[in-house]
This record gives C-alpha cells, sequence and structure tokens, in this order.
C-alpha cells in the first residue's frame, strides 16, 4: 500500500510540472497567424431595372474593400476599380449588358491584403426611357421624338431619370450631335431640339457614358402652315415630291370647290395627337367634292395625323359635303395612303372612281386610322370602283371603322388583286334599312380577286337593319382567308341562296356571347375600349390603340 501511495505521489508531481511547464511555453510563443486576409464571402448582386447594388461579408480584420467592376470577364478593362470601408457597392449601369464584379479584402499591412473572390457575373434587363409618350396612334410605331415645327423634334423620356445628354444622328450618319439636358429638362422629361437636316434622326440619351435609351424620329418637309394660312394655295402651287407640314393646333378649309391633286405630295399633321382639322369652307353645297386627280401619272399621295371633315368648316350647322374622294377622269395613282388619320361625317362616300374611264388606283391603303358616318345619306360603300376603274389593292389596317350604312367595299365588274383587313374594328356596319348590304361586295362577275381576301385579327360588332346583312359576295375562284377574328352576337352577315356565292365569315371565327355594347363602352359614341376585361381577343385582336 506505501508503495501505491508512493507512486501516486510521484505522479501527481510529475503531471503538475507538465502542465506548469506547458502554460509557460503557451505564453512564451507568439500567436499563430493567417499570411493573408479571408477573401468576401455572399458576394452577390440584386437589380433594380438597371441599378446594381454589389454587396459582401464583412471579413475580420479588414480596413477598406477593392472593388472592381468589367464588361470583360477577364477584367483587362475596367470600368469601377474603386476602394472602400462599405460592404456594398451601388451602380446605375447600362441595360442590357453583361456585367463582371469581383472584390478583395484589404488589411493595415497591403502584403496581407485577400486575393479577389471568384468573379460575379450578371446581366442588366433592357432599358428605354423613351416609351412613346403622348402617342395614341396605332400605325406600328410609338414615337418620343416627334416634329413640333420644321426641322424641329420634341423628345419625350421618363420625367425624373438621370439623364444628362443626347447623340443625335441622322440616317447618312454624316453627323453626330452632342446636346446636353439640363437638370429642369431631365425633370420634366422633355425637350425641344433643333436638328440640321431632314431625315430619320437615331436619338440616344445617356447618363454620363451610360446609354439609357434609343429613339427615333422622322424629320422632313420644309413647308408649314400655321392657323391662318392658305392650305388651298399651298396645294396648288405644291410641287412634285413636296411635303406640306400643318400646324397640329389648327384648322384649314380649302374654299368650297373640290381641290384637284395633280402631283406627289404628303400632307402632313406635325401632332400625332392634335391632329389639324381639314374641311371645305362655310358655302360648299351638299354636293361638293373635296378631292379630285389631274390626269398625269402619279407615284404617291400620302396624307398622315389629318382629321378630315365633311362638315365645312367643322361646323355640325353646316351640311354634310357627299364626297372626299370622287374621281371620274383617266388618272392614275400608284399609292394613295392615309396613316393616323380621321376620316369622317361624308354623306355619300370617302373614296370613289366613277364613269369607267379606266383610272386606277394601284393600292389604297388606311392604317392606323378612325373611320365615322359615312354613306348615312346613299348608298354608297366606304370604297366604291365602276366597271373599268379600278382599286387594285385595298389595304385596311390597324384601324376602326364605325357607322356606315353600305359596305366596307364594293366592286363592280373589273380583276382586282387583293383585299385585306388586318387588326381592325368593324361596327354598326350594312344599316341600310332598305337592302340587306354586304359586308364586302365583289359583285356576282366573272372577275375574281387575283391574290384573295385576307381578314385577321379583327372584331366585328353589331351590322344590319331591319332586314339583315350579309357576309361577302364574290365569284368563284377568289380565296377568302379568315384568321383570329371575332364577332359579337349582334354582328349578322347571313349568306343570300338562290345562285349568288355568299358566305358568312361567322364559322371561320370566334363568337363572343355579348353585344358589342357589351364588348366596348360606348361603341355608338366611338368608344372602343374594353368593358370586357376577360376578352379573349384582348391585345391580339381588333385596333390595338383601345387596349
Amino acid at each position: 500500500m506505501k508503495n501505491i501511495k508512493y507512486i501516486s505521489n510521484i505522479s501527481i508531481i510529475v503531471l503538475t510540472c507538465f502542465v506548469g511547464l506547458f502554460s509557460s511555453c503557451k505564453q512564451d510563443e507568439p500567436e499563430m497567424e493567417m499570411p493573408y486576409l479571408f477573401r468576401p464571402i455572399n458576394f452577390n448582386a440584386e437589380l433594380n431595372k438597371t441599378i446594381a447594388t454589389i454587396s459582401w461579408a464583412k471579413v475580420d480584420s479588414a480596413i477598406s474593400y477593392t472593388f472592381q467592376l468589367s464588361e470583360d470577364s477577364l477584367f483587362n478593362t475596367i470600368l469601377v476599380d474603386t476602394v472602400t470601408n462599405q460592404l456594398s457597392y451601388i451602380k446605375e449601369l447600362a441595360g442590357e449588358t453583361m456585367f463582371f464584379a469581383r472584390v478583395r479584402a484589404n488589411a493595415s499591412d497591403t502584403t496581407k491584403n485577400s486575393k479577389f473572390n471568384a468573379k460575379l457575373s450578371f446581366k442588366t434587363p433592357k432599358e428605354n426611357l423613351f416609351q412613346g409618350f403622348g402617342t395614341s396612334n396605332n400605325t406600328g410605331k410609338l414615337y418620343s421624338a416627334y416634329m413640333t415645327d420644321v426641322k424641329t423634334l420634341t423628345i419625350k423620356w421618363l420625367p425624373g431619370a438621370n439623364v444628362t445628354h443626347f447623340i443625335a444622328t441622322p440616317a447618312d450618319l454624316s453627323s453626330r450631335d452632342s446636346i446636353p439636358i439640363s437638370a429642369s429638362e431631365a425633370l420634366a422629361g422633355t425637350k425641344n431640339i433643333v436638328v440640321a437636316a431632314n431625315s430619320s434622326w437615331t436619338i440616344k440619351i445617356y447618363n454620363n457614358k451610360i446609354v439609357r435609351g434609343i429613339a427615333t424620329g422622322i424629320v422632313e418637309g420644309d413647308v408649314i402652315l400655321h392657323p391662318g394660312d392658305n392650305l388651298q394655295t399651298a396645294l396648288s402651287n405644291a410641287t412634285s415630291g413636296q411635303i406640306i407640314l400643318l400646324d397640329g393646333n389648327a384648322s384649314f378649309t380649302m374654299g368650297t370647290g373640290s381641290m384637284t391633286i395633280n402631283t406627289n405630295i404628303k400632307l402632313r399633321g406635325l401632332s400625332i395627337i392634335q391632329r389639324p382639322v381639314v374641311s371645305l369652307s362655310s358655302g360648299a353645297s351638299s354636293s361638293a367634292v373635296m378631292f379630285t386627280l389631274g390626269t398625269s401619272p402619279i407615284s404617291s399621295i400620302k396624307m398622315e395625323n389629318i382629321d378630315f371633315t365633311g362638315y365645312p368648316d367643322n361646323n355640325f350647322s353646316n351640311s354634310k359635303i357627299q364626297y372626299m374622294f370622287n374621281n371620274g377622269t383617266a388618272s392614275n395613282v400608284s399609292n394613295l395612303s392615309f396613316t393616323n388619320c380621321i376620316l369622317r361625317n361624308f354623306a355619300n362616300t370617302t373614296f370613289r372612281l366613277k364613269n369607267g374611264v379606266s383610272q386606277k388606283i394601284d393600292t389604297l391603303s388606311i392604317n392606323g386610322c378612325i373611320i365615322n358616318d359615312i354613306g348615312l345619306s346613299a348608298t354608297y360603300s366606304i370604297v366604291n370602283s365602276n366597271t373599268n376603274d379600278l382599286f387594285n389593292n385595298v389595304i385596311f389596317s390597324n384601324s376602326t371603322i364605325y357607322n356606315f350604312r353600305n359596305s366596307l367595299i364594293s366592286r363592280t365588274g373589273f380583276t382586282m388583286n387583293s383585299i385585306s383587313i388586318i387588326n381592325c374594328i368593324v361596327n354598326q356596319g350594312m344599316q341600310d334599312p332598305t337592302l340587306a348590304r354586304y359586308l364586302i361586295d365583289l359583285n356576282n362577275t366573272v372577275f375574281p380577286i387575283t391574290s384573295g381576301v385576307t381578314i385577321k385579327n379583327c372584331i366585328f360588332g353589331s351590322s344590319g337593319a331591319a332586314l339583315g346583312a350579309n357576309g361577302i359576295r364574290y365569284i368563284s375562284g377568289t380565296t377568302v382567308s379568315i384568321l383570329g377574328s371575332f364577332y359579337t352576337s349582334d354582328y349578322v352577315d347571313d349568306p343570300i341562296p338562290a345562285g349568288i356565292n355568299s358566305t358568312s365569315l361567322k364559322p371561320n371565327m370566334s363568337s363572343y356571347a355579348g353585344a358589342s355594347t357589351s364588348l366596348w363602352n360606348d361603341p355608338v359614341a366611338g368608344n372602343f375600349t374594353l368593358k370586357a376585361s376577360t376578352f379573349p381577343g384582348k391585345s391580339v385582336a381588333g385596333d390595338l390603340r383601345w387596349y
């Protein structure tokens, strides 16, 4: 027993000495240190549109961080190279661009800075501060830069955005103008600029070196008419190819007789919203005609951004004139077009070729227009051709046509090439109380429509009077294609039997269970905004300006 006790005492002494020795050694040795700081972790990017917030976690003993940003994954070219004591970096960047970022932790002894962490990559979303401000037309383009005077563009963008200047470039790239944006202009989101030449201009908007949007604007014409100027004289004196501009806040009259167009010309309202009004003058007879055509060949007559009315002086107390175009001479026009126009209040019709004198308009194009109150005093259609008088191609697109008595198109005894009706609203048509009219009357003759009839993405509302209405009348050999279109419950176009080749559009369209007044808010008054928000053709069928 003594021996055991002795050995135990010795063990205790040895263990005590060992522990003491270890403690003494630990106090004498310096603490172990890492050769570098740790790299920052939790490195990520959050995007709010094109504003990037890049953040990382704190690193112990770091006194700052070096942050780098590049569009180059190898960082050969660096956009941002900065030292910060924050744990994030915020920057507004160019849209639709791939970026690469990296960060390192800095020590008080620079030899112990961390290595850069693995690079972070992210792509900013597409950005365009130009958003088609102030445009309610449906012509295929949303303009953010539009003419307000000769060689002058008004440019609009998102108000309050961080922007510093424009770069304006014409189509031929002959110049590159830098135009500053003041703080007040940036806040308002609008600026007028004067450009050097007529051209299609590309406008880029910048925040210092960052592109924040691209828009285009067309500058054309050297003649502008303001309130009180004489449109009749300007048209009479027009030279071939001339573009006459009309102030958007004005009404213009053309005397009491018809105006004959003899040359290539474009008549354009400056504003795509505040269309100038064009009419005949008070004193014009009810049988008056607004336009006729000369006998010389004409390649192009273009009308854009204009409100044409059959009421002289735009005065509803005057009697409506009968015709907009009513031509009976041997004329030849390659292209007659109306873009973003209003055609209204003509007692007989908007377009008529008469007398069988072999006149020809190769293409009649109606794009982005509103046509209303046509032919209610007569039996004319909106487009009328006669034997040996020809509209070769008729195109209605992106338009709203309502409140007319007869057909949309009537043709008699002549070969046509094509009819196209695309993304249109047609309402209150074929309202003749004396006869059931056709939507399209191509007559029962030996002449087919060579390239056929195409109806696509349209909506047909109320039609017919007490005697109803019919679909399309055509001769065998005419192809009729109907795609993506709808009709309301008050649309009528029943086919006529007894040997006439007539067809209803309905079997090839989708039905809407309600009437036109259930689909649209107030179609009789010309308000075609949707009342039925769940309509399956929304934003696809009809005139898209109303969505």
